[in-house]
């Protein structure tokens, strides 16, 4: 099994205050996140992922005054394993009573900054699942942090991934046929691979360049919009980043509905307007979205961004993800 494991004394790890529970087997592995802000910066410097690991074991021995860092592994958006508490040894991060069932695995997004899994990510969280499956004696099930604790963890987006089966990126698994039922759970997502530049007209829809699961065909023409065969409510979530903007300068983001050759139908995010953000001192700005949204076969829905800048804007990350779609009569 292939597996790009960065082991303890690879990132540096602190030894632990005690011993580990043992484990010998478990009935499977639960996913989270960590709950709180996640660089953006980590995207593009590998670096800053070691640090961000070595950051929560410092909180969970120093804060929470653990033994070890509470998870058994940790997966960062380049496919990189990080061993945590690891193979045969009882994780502290489940919750009282419900760590013997399940061994940890932590995907690194949060509540802002990186809050949408890459790719790569998912990829990774799936390769910790297998590793510890194959030698750590982990069962079948996956489930997230909330199936066992009151929580919101591990965040909207993993969990719908999680409760889709948590499926490869279909770039390199073909994707699983979803059951016959009256309301199919979906779970598609978009994003970015490359910055592009934001020009400086009134609409712009961003051209998602990547997505890792699109079973139903709910990208056409590259991506770059979410358009169903049939009358859905979709839960939609984004993230975007722009930078170059002038200090204080609006910004209006938000979901839309297009007619397929483009024509604006209306705005749907969330009530009939678009939100507006301010740039911050840096001239950057970071929006998320949630949203539901009610399309048809005849309308796609898009996240839109609106600016009157002068200056040449970026567009550093963007992000979309749908969760569970309800058919409506």
């Amino acid at each position: 099994m292939a597996i790009d494991l960065v082991t303890r004394a690879q990132w540096g790890a602190h030894a632990p205050r005690g011993s580990y529970g043992r484990l010998t087997s478990t009935r499977g592995v639960k996913v989270h996140y960590t709950g709180g802000h996640v660089d953006l910066a980590i995207l593009g410097d590998h670096s800053r992922c070691i640090a961000a690991v070595r950051g929560i074991q410092n909180g969970h021995m120093d804060g929470n005054g653990w033994i070890d860092i509470g998870y058994s592994a940790v997966v960062c958006p380049h496919r990189k394993v990080f061993e945590g508490r690891g193979l045969h040894h009882l994780p502290a991060a489940n919750g009282p009573g419900l760590n013997s069932d399940h061994y940890a695995v932590l995907g690194l997004v949060g509540t802002s900054g990186v809050v949408m899994p890459t790719p790569n990510m998912l990829h990774g969280i799936r390769d910790a699942i297998e590793w510890l499956r194959a030698e750590g004696g982990a069962g079948a099930e996956i489930k997230g942090h909330r199936d066992g604790y009151s929580t919101d963890c591990p965040g909207e987006p993993l969990y719908a991934w999680v409760q889709a089966g948590a499926p490869r990126p279909a770039t390199t698994t073909p994707p699983v046929e979803p059951p016959e039922e009256e309301e199919v759970p979906e779970v598609v997502s978009l994003g970015l691979e490359d910055e592009v530049v934001v020009p400086s007209a009134r609409d712009y829809q961003p051209w998602w360049t990547a997505e890792y699961r699109d079973s139903a065909g709910w990208h056409p023409a590259g991506g770059q919009s979410i358009a169903p065969d049939a009358d859905v409510w979709a839960d939609l979530v984004a993230f975007v980043a722009l930078r170059g903007l002038t200090p204080g300068e609006a910004v209006e983001i938000g979901f839309t509905r297009h007619l397929a050759e483009g024509t604006l139908v209306d705005v749907a995010w969330p009530t009939g307007r678009l939100m507006t953000v301010h740039a911050d001192a840096d001239g950057r700005v970071e929006a998320n979205l949630g949203g539901h949204l009610k399309l048809s076969a005849a309308n796609r829905g898009r996240v839109t961004i609106r600016h009157s800048s002068a200056n040449t804007v970026t567009l550093e990350v963007a992000s979309a993800f749908k969760g569970i779609l309800h058919c409506y009569a």
